[in-house]
C-alpha cells in the first residue's frame, strides 16, 4: 500500500528561502591581518621564503609551495598600489557593501607579488584603467573586517 501511495502521488515543490545567518573565525593568520588593520590602519601580508612570493591577505601556508610562513616573516605593505584589472558593478544588490557603481579590482599593492581584490569608487569609473594607481580609504569607525577598508579611489582624483 505504501509504494502504492508513492507512484500515485505527484510532488509538490514549495520554492522558498532560509534566513541563516553565522559566523566563523577567520584564524590566527586572518585575525592578526584584521587587527593589525583596525588598529594601526596598516595592510600586513605574509613572504614565503622560499619561492619570495608576498601574500595578502597574509597565509599561513605559501599556496605555491606549501612552505609554512611564520608569523615574523610578515611586512607591512602598500597601503597604494597599481590597479590591475576590474568590472564595473552597475545593479544594486543587498549583498553589496557599497551603492553602485563602484568596481571590483584586482590591485597589486605596493611590496606584494600578488594581487588584492577590493573595491575602487569615488571617481568617474569610465576613467579607470589598468595602470591606475590607486590609494584606500579606510573606515571612520574600523570594525575588524575587510571593510576597515572602505574602497580604494585614484591617487591624486579622478581618473588617476
Amino acid at each position: 500500500m505504501e509504494d502504492q501511495w508513492r507512484r500515485e502521488t505527484k510532488p509538490i515543490d514549495f520554492e522558498g528561502g532560509i534566513f541563516m545567518p553565522y559566523s566563523w573565525t577567520v584564524g590566527r593568520v586572518g585575525s592578526r591581518f584584521f587587527i593589525e588593520l583596525r588598529d594601526n590602519g596598516r595592510i600586513m601580508a605574509s613572504a614565503c621564503r622560499k619561492c619570495k612570493d608576498i601574500w595578502v591577505p597574509p597565509r599561513m601556508r605559501c599556496p605555491v609551495c606549501f612552505s609554512e610562513i611564520d608569523e615574523d616573516a610578515w611586512v607591512e605593505i602598500g597601503p597604494e598600489g597599481t590597479l590591475r584589472h576590474y568590472t564595473v558593478v552597475r545593479y544594486d544588490h543587498k549583498a553589496q557593501p557599497i551603492k553602485p557603481p563602484f568596481a571590483y579590482a584586482i590591485i597589486d599593492l605596493d611590496g606584494a607579488t600578488r594581487g588584492f581584490t577590493h573595491l575602487v569608487y569615488g571617481t568617474e569609473l569610465e576613467d579607470l584603467k589598468s595602470g591606475t594607481r590607486l590609494k584606500p580609504v579606510f573606515a571612520l569607525d574600523p570594525q575588524g573586517n575587510i571593510l576597515d577598508i572602505e574602497y580604494f579611489t585614484p591617487v591624486g582624483g579622478q581618473g588617476g
